[in-house]
């Protein structure tokens, strides 16, 4: 669990403005009391007309709307993506608001986002609907303010353009970093995720705590943990893992014990 700080600088509603520029669009709309207690109580369907006054259901619907009916939506931390079996076609999509709650109600990671204590509001972060290949999302790793990793999130499926793209790749999002991130973000170890559309589209989607319950990819905690503890100030060249080959289908843990093991032979 994260600490008051950590809750704090990580939360969109601290970041989004700063970032906006680069970022994907997003709409923050704070969530009223009544409604995150209602939220929170999981008594089940609920009549949100009785809950919220109709400005702010107005607010909600227009913010959709905005976004050509079709919009995702995530807490001031994360997705509800434990509640696609709620979602017509497991697409998470919210066409109106009684899809965003039905999400957030059924989601075990947006109710622990609730449950913390220690906040000063909670939200509801709304951005478009897009359509985004798997292989243009990636993971970028930053220990004390220098790049050291990318990964791409849909791991580990193989892409054969990777080999031939890789050096782009990396130039790309370190340039990105360094020119729209770097000694901006409010801590010095953290991730980022962005989408990189060819050949320098770069749009950021999140930043995240970099520890030993981030979903790393291509990268075991135990190696980055080894980089965090050198406390390192020296500026070197991020590494890009990705699969060189086709392994067949394999779990994230095989696919990632199985390059380890290859690098160290």
């Amino acid at each position: 669990m994260l600490e008051a700080r950590g809750l704090k600088d990580f939360s969109i509603s601290t970041w989004y403005e700063i970032f906006k520029d680069v970022a994907l669009k997003t709409i923050i709309i704070n969530i009223p009391n009544e409604l995150l207690e209602k939220l929170r109580a999981d008594t089940g369907e609920m009549k949100i007309e009785e809950v919220c006054n109709e400005d702010y259901l107005n607010h909600v619907k227009n913010t959709i709307l905005s976004f050509n009916g079709k919009a995702f939506v995530k807490s001031n931390w994360h997705a509800p993506i434990d509640a696609k079996f709620a979602s017509l076609g497991y697409s998470l999509t919210v066409t109106n608001i009684d899809d965003l709650l039905v999400y957030f109600a059924s989601s075990e990671i947006i109710m622990h986002d609730f449950s913390h204590n220690n906040v000063d509001s909670f939200c509801i972060a709304l951005k478009p609907w897009i359509n985004i290949h798997p292989a243009s999302e990636f993971r970028c790793i930053v220990i004390n303010n220098i790049l050291q990793g990318i990964t791409p999130r849909d791991w580990p499926t193989f892409y054969a353009h990777f080999c031939e793209d890789g050096p782009n790749i990396i130039r790309a999002l370190t340039d990105f970093y360094k020119q729209n991130i770097y000694e901006k973000f409010s801590r010095k170890t953290y991730t980022f995720d962005v989408i990189l559309n060819f050949p320098e589209n770069v749009t950021l989607l999140d930043f995240g705590p970099l520890n030993n319950k981030t979903n790393l990819y291509a990268f075991s905690w135990k190696e980055i943990q080894a980089i965090i503890k050198k406390n390192s100030n020296q500026e070197v060249p991020p590494v890009f893992r990705y699969l060189e080959s086709d392994m067949g289908i394999m779990t994230r843990s095989e696919a990632l014990h199985k390059i380890t093991q290859s690098q160290l032979t």
